[in-house]
């Protein structure tokens, strides 16, 4: 290097050595290494990036710092796509990838002194050694350095180079898969980090990759002078760099205009390193030979033929050189760096399962003789699975169990493949000793079982063990497949990047005599090249672990409540009859409950899995019917398509009758009965299942929601605006969350950001997703209406910014969609486009006739035909330029996706209603983002049926059956991945200085003193106290940007009052019946709208667009109101009116009876209506008057501290009256 000379480099090294090395600088604890006082940096490229190594003060190791200049202008764009690399490169922990430590700004006021405008930067663990070939040191680096490694080192130490070698290929399989391209692997970029095991080789040098594709593509005026300056500067490297670069990477860099080369010359380059790693020095005479050639073209410039047939010089030697190689290797290293034809070269990954397949040949002392390896298994061990399995039928302690149990493992091992799993057995036995867990971390996969091992140890009595010895596997542990811990298994089977099927296997029994054992150890090969071939190089993180088995948890608990909802049935009159009635076959689902202990668990809990009769009696629609699947019995479950789809008008306990009129013979005698609906849930279950993989996978997406840290973390306070907020979820990267209180605007704020981020990124695409369809439309109207692309009308238009925005859904989920929003669904957003084109040529056609203008009619002369036949064309150019997607989170899968927009990949994916969704939900649109932000409110509703699944959790940690009881000791865990967006606003042990999260904290909607009771109940600053009160006199976080003004002006006391509790407790009608309902309480509520002034109108006298809403927690009740005209159009549950507002919200609360011994079980005596969340959502949805009606004293002392706070605050900020008082109605 050295070659590009700035006057800013000196600038810079005052700048380093002043400010960032300053002993109190604001940008870290760093200093100049050694003695030396000032900082001596590298120009990577001109006026543009440039690179120091330093050292940290505290723990005095190395790093290396990358500064990127005017980042206002185009050096911004530099360092956020390598801070973007980076950040993804460290989020794989690999062993041969850098370590990411920080990055940030310097303030222009800080650098502009120096003679610098705006300044990034990027730090990495470099670790103190030098690298491979050193630039910086003339005299013990370069290539003689270079030379002295592989003469002294790489060259005679094989294994260990051959382990480097697979480290190094393993690396690069990780980044191709990520999409990242080095483009500059040679000596120089291999970097020397100190171990525990010693010298690891590792990746690094990433401002190519990270460069050139962004100069490249760049769209900043002087783009081209900077791909010139980038090509030249990888050619600046000069010829020891370039004697490892394939010739399509040479014609490349010296051709303008050539095609950018993909990851093949990635595999090149590192062939060509350890060909000459394995054989020795390249020749001086063949790099004089490149250096010749870099100087023989035009102005001393290279020559492009010259250097090639130089380059190939080198590449013929090395691969003549590698002949001497063991077979595999040299076949291997012949294929990397294959020269003519570049699509025969391997990938990192077949790279990998090469080394993989012959790694004990490629790094043994001696030649392998073919013995087997020996296995030793523990009869005591396999009496409590194998046997308890029905695996075996002889006792394996007996003679007879004993050679039973051998040929059984050696028949289950037979093809099975060997594999490393980081943690061992531990994550899925529970009740063992958690070391002896872990240590057995190698596993034999075979046909029924997996066992777990660790290096076989001598026994010397009284409990101790003789040292390990690698000639023998003993089988610690072993899990059946076919369990749910086995299912678990088969996931992290799945991840293992690195197999190979088993070699030839022995088996004995550990309790032979020491004297047998010895004999059997005798000549035996070691397991060690073994374990060395298949270790994971980058384990899972405890994070990412626990994400795993929370997600396969909860997928578990979702496909079992599934299929729970399929009752078998034995039907009488099928044929014969109109209505068929179907019975309960206990013998079938005897079999379906004891096919797994979480099966047998769940329909044990009546709750979650009722009789026959009692569920479908429950889940009757609107109109009162049930629709039904009926699927013929298929070898004892359901078949997979439906053979009658119908009504259920009957069911009680175990039986359901079912309308078949003439359809009746095609009703099954034998079959399983489901809800037509759950065929839906089945899809989104598949959807998760599928996106989970994607999500899990992207370790950098992992990391954030474990632990959020941003790469520019905004400086937002409790006093910024909402203008400033959407700002900051616009620009943080690579995630932000945003938590919206009620009515403080976060739909708003949203709307702001992704507007403002499609003006900053005109090219950028963007996807929107909400859980439900009414969210979704909703947001999509406030986006569209700010792009200008929907008026006010609701219809479209043109908007000024170049934004083609597409609603995408499932064709059966068309009908869903709002009419505002439906002409963006792609067929009608393209036929929408057509009209547009065919009336423009219209208008053209006419003015031209007007002008008697010949010419403009030939030229569209047949334009119009075209366009009438050209929908087809016209949907795939639409689906091709949409860059805004609004999709529901189950429907943003890929296929969905690239049917509305021809991508399943987008650069920012946007997520309202987050914390109303589980982490299965969110997994499908976050796996199709690069940046993500996350919006929602975690004090309002959760997701669907949360406290069941909590309680379940409960019921596994208390069971004896160790496949419950692993998942019950994971509750915890298990709960902070549940609760995804609310773990978000959680410190976690290492809290981060600036978090990438804010809360909203002025609203809109409600009246202060309903906001008031929310704030302090829901919003608290301090947290409620071990007695579950929070303190009433403390303010609550939210604020107040509204006016205080009435609608009502009658009755007189709710004119008076923005919050009226109508107390129910001497009303002897309002008394709760069987089945959550009151009939009273729908009286009360009727007779105070009747008295209602002024009467409701949409849009009218001070009304909004929703005036009046009437809720309560129960369907039951729901029913009871839908009975009468003045409350059916107001009606909903307090679950569907999340997200919603009215002027006027009246609530029916229902219960008024306290159950015996509920003291400490308020639930008992409230229902669900003990949620907090659920109580956040009631109180918050009204504007102007929030109307409580029910039993006060009944919630005030048998609801529990929750209810008594909101209770004490009614009475503080409200005002509570009998409901049968005159003022009331």
């Amino acid at each position: 290097m050295g070659k590009w000379v700035s006057t800013l480099l000196a600038d810079m090294d005052r700048l380093v050595s002043e400010v960032f090395c300053a002993q109190d600088s604001a940008y870290g604890s760093y200093k100049v290494p050694g003695t030396a006082t000032r900082a001596t940096g590298v120009e990577l490229l001109s006026d543009t990036v440039y690179r120091y190594r330093l050292v940290d003060r505290g723990t005095k190791q190395a790093v290396t710092v990358q500064f990127y200049l005017g980042v206002s202008e185009a050096g911004e764009g530099l360092w956020n796509q390598e801070w973007r690399v980076l950040q993804r490169v460290a989020s794989l922990r690999h062993p041969a990838l850098p370590e990411f430590v920080d990055g940030g700004y310097i303030d222009e006021a800080v650098t502009a002194p120096f003679g610098v405008q705006g300044c990034a930067f990027v730090i990495t663990r470099s670790g103190g050694l030098d690298q491979l070939f050193e630039e910086s040191d003339p005299e013990e680096g370069m290539r003689a350095g270079l030379n002295e490694t592989i003469i002294n080192d790489l060259s005679v130490n094989r294994a260990d180079t051959v382990g480097q070698f697979m480290a190094l290929a393993d690396a690069l399989s990780v980044l191709h898969d990520m999409g990242i391209v080095h483009r500059n692997i040679w000596p120089g970029t291999i970097g020397q980090v100190r171990t525990e095991d010693g010298i690891q080789l590792v990746l690094t040098r990433f401002e190519m990759s990270s460069l050139v594709s962004n100069l490249l593509r760049s769209t900043l005026l002087d783009a081209g002078e900077r791909a010139r300056q980038a090509r030249l500067l990888t050619v600046a490297q000069g010829a020891d760099a370039l004697a490892y670069f394939s010739p399509e990477r040479i014609t490349f860099l010296l051709v303008e205009g050539a095609r950018l080369e993909d990851h093949r010359s990635d595999i090149y380059g590192l062939g060509m390193m350890v060909a000459e790693w394995m054989t020795g020095p390249i020749p001086p005479e063949l790099i004089a030979g490149v250096a010749e050639a870099m100087t023989s073209g035009p102005d001393r410039g290279p020559d492009q033929e010259r250097l090639l047939v130089a380059s190939r010089a080198v590449n013929s030697h090395l691969r003549k050189a590698v002949q001497v190689l063991p077979g595999p290797l040299a076949a291997l290293l012949r294929d990397m760096t294959e020269w003519d034809s570049v699509t025969t070269r391997p990938s990192a990954i077949d790279v990998v399962g090469r080394l993989s397949d012959h790694y004990e040949q490629l790094t043994a002392e001696t030649e392998y003789n073919g013995t087997p390896y020996l296995m030793v298994f523990m009869p005591e061990e396999c009496r409590d699975t194998l046997l308890k399995w029905e695996q075996i039928d002889n006792d394996p302690a007996s003679e007879e169990g004993l050679v039973e149990t051998a040929e059984f493992i050696l028949s289950d091992l037979r093809g099975a493949r060997v594999l490393h799993i980081p943690g061992g057995a531990v994550s899925f036995l529970a009740g063992q000793d958690p070391d002896k867990l872990r240590a057995a971390e190698h596993v034999l996969l075979g046909t029924e079982n997996a066992w777990f091992c660790r290096p076989w140890s001598p026994e010397r009595g009284r409990g101790r063990m003789g040292k390990p010895d690698p000639r023998a596997l003993l089988a610690a542990f072993v899990i059946n497949l076919n369990t749910s811990r086995g299912r678990s298994l088969r996931v992290a089977v799945k991840k293992a990047r690195k197999q190979r099927l088993a070699p030839v296997i022995d088996v004995v029994a550990s309790t032979i005599d020491v004297d047998e054992m010895a004999a059997e150890l005798d000549g035996r090969p070691s397991w060690l090249p073994l374990f060395a071939a298949v270790r994971d190089a980058a384990p899972l993180t405890k994070n990412e672990r626990t994400y795993t088995q929370a997600f396969d948890w909860l997928l578990q608990f979702q496909r079992t409540e599934l299929e729970s909802r399929q009752y078998p049935y034995v039907a009488e009159g099928a044929g014969e009859r109109d209505r068929v009635l179907l019975r309960f076959d206990e013998q079938r689902d005897k079999r379906w409950r004891h096919s797994s202990a979480f099966a047998t668990q769940f329909a044990n809990e009546t709750n979650l899995r009722p009789p026959m009769g009692d569920f479908f009696a429950g889940a009757s629609n609107e109109d009162g019917t049930v629709t039904v699947s009926l699927r013929a019995d298929d070898r004892g479950v359901p078949a997979r398509t439906p053979s009658f789809v119908g009504d259920c008008v009957q069911a009680k306990s175990e039986m359901v009758e079912v309308v078949a009129g003439k359809r009746s013979a095609r009703i099954p005698e034998r079959g399983w009965i489901s809800l037509s609906d759950d065929f839906g849930s089945w899809v989104a279950l598949n959807r998760q299942d599928q996106a989970k993989w994607e999500l899990l996978g992207n370790r950098l997406l992992v990391d954030q929601l474990a632990r959020p840290n941003a790469m520019n973390p905004p400086a937002l306070t409790k006093r910024s605006t909402n203008a400033e907020v959407a700002d900051a979820l616009g620009r943080t990267e690579p995630l932000f969350a945003l938590q919206g209180p009620p009515g403080t605007g976060k739909t708003e704020t949203t709307s702001d950001a992704v507007v403002s981020y499609l003006n900053r990124e005109p090219g950028a695409r963007v996807l929107v997703s909400t859980q439900s369809n009414f969210a979704l439309d909703n947001i999509a109207e406030r986006l569209l209406g700010k792009l200008g692309l929907l008026n006010g009308s609701g219809s479209t238009a043109r908007g000024a910014q170049d934004v083609i925005a597409v609603r995408a859904t499932g064709i059966r989920g068309e009908d869903k969609v709002d009419s505002a929003i439906a002409p963006f669904l792609i067929n009608n957003l393209a036929e929408l486009r057509q009209g547009d084109i065919l009336k423009r040529t219209r208008e053209l056609l006419a003015e031209a006739e007007a002008e008697n203008d010949i010419g403009t009619p030939l030229l569209l002369s047949g334009w119009e035909a075209a366009i009438r036949d050209g929908l087809p064309e016209l949907i795939d150019r639409v689906q091709r330029a949409a860059n805004l997607v609004f999709a529901t989170c189950s429907s943003a899968t890929p296929s969905a996706l690239e049917r509305s927009a021809a991508t399943d990949i987008f650069d920012l994916v946007v997520i309202e209603e987050a914390a109303k969704a589980w982490p299965t939900e969110l997994a499908i649109p976050l796996s199709r983002g690069t940046r993500w932000a996350l919006v929602g409110d975690h004090r309002q509703l959760p997701a669907h049926r949360r406290r069941e699944i909590v309680q379940f959790l409960d019921r596994c940690a208390a069971s004896t059956d160790d496949d419950l009881l692993v998942h019950g000791n994971r509750k915890d865990d298990y709960v902070k991945v549940f609760d995804l967006f609310g773990n978000l606003f959680v410190d976690g042990p290492k809290p981060v200085a600036r978090p990438p999260r804010h809360t909203l904290r002025t609203q809109y909607r409600m009246r202060p003193d309903i906001c008031e009771i929310v704030s302090r109940a829901f919003y608290p600053v301090e947290q409620a106290g071990s007695d579950g009160h929070v303190d009433l006199d403390a303010e609550g976080m939210l604020a107040t940007g509204r006016d205080d003004v009435p609608v009502l002006r009658h009755p007189r006391v709710a004119a008076r009052r923005s919050v009226v509790w109508l107390d129910t407790s001497a009303v002897p009608s309002c008394a709760e019946q069987p089945a959550w309902q009151n009939p009273g309480e729908v009286q009360v509520v009727r007779s105070f709208l009747r008295s209602l002034s002024p009467e409701p109108a949409r849009g009218r006298h001070g009304y909004g667009d929703h005036p009046i809403a009437v809720l309560t927690p129960y369907r039951r009740q729901v029913e009871q109101f839908n009975s009468w005209a003045e409350t059916r159009p107001h009606v909903s549950t307090i679950h569907a009116f999340q997200g919603r507002e009215a002027n006027v919200v009246v609530v029916s609360l229902v219960r008024d009876r306290a159950r015996p011994d509920s003291a400490d079980r308020p639930w008992a005596n409230i229902g669900h209506l003990h949620e907090p969340e659920l109580v956040n959502v009631l109180f918050s949805r009204a504007r102007e008057h929030l109307v409580i009606v029910g039993a006060f004293q009944h919630f005030h002392d048998h609801g529990g501290p929750m209810w008594s706070d909101v209770c004490a605050l009614v009475e503080r900020f409200g005002t509570v009256v009998p409901a049968d008082d005159p003022e009331a109605i």
